[in-house]
C-alpha cells in the first residue's frame, strides 16, 4: 500500500470559486459526478450528486490524500441521504461541492481518484481552464 499524505483543502461556495468553476457547476451539477480544474495554477474539485427528488441530500469532501510515490491522488466524498419521515423540501435539488485545494505542481497525467462511502467511482485527470 502506498504512504499517503493529507492535503490541505477547504470547501467553498460557487460565489468564492473563479467564474470558470462556476460554468462547470452549471454544466455537471445535473449528474453525479467530479471535476478537477486548475484555475491560475490553482486545483479545484467539483463533485456533484446529481438531480434529487427532495431537500435533505448532500455531498461532502472529507479528505484529499497525495500518495507518495506521485502515482494519485484521492478524493474521499460521502453522501448524506435524508433519514426515512425526515421533512424536507419537496423540490429538486442538485447537490454539489466545490473544493479548493493547495496542490501545486502536480503532472498534468496525475489520475485524481474520486471515492463515494469508501468505493472508487471514478478517475479524472485536471483539466486547465
Amino acid at each position: 500500500m502506498p504512504e499517503v499524505s493529507d492535503l490541505a483543502f477547504e470547501s467553498i461556495t460557487v460565489f468564492e470559486a473563479p467564474p470558470q468553476i462556476g460554468k462547470v457547476v452549471h454544466q455537471h451539477k445535473r449528474k453525479e459526478g467530479a471535476s478537477v480544474c486548475i484555475v491560475e495554477g490553482t486545483i479545484y474539485i467539483v463533485a456533484a450528486r446529481g438531480e434529487m427528488p427532495t431537500g435533505g441530500y448532500d455531498i461532502r469532501v472529507v479528505d484529499v490524500e497525495e500518495e507518495q510515490d506521485g502515482s494519485g491522488v484521492n478524493v474521499r466524498v460521502v453522501y448524506k441521504d435524508p433519514k426515512p419521515g425526515q421533512m424536507v423540501a419537496q423540490v429538486v435539488t442538485y447537490p454539489y461541492t466545490i473544493i479548493k485545494t493547495d496542490l501545486k505542481g502536480l503532472p498534468d497525467d496525475v489520475p485524481f481518484r474520486i471515492l463515494v462511502d469508501g468505493i472508487q467511482r471514478a478517475v479524472h485527470t485536471a483539466q486547465v481552464l
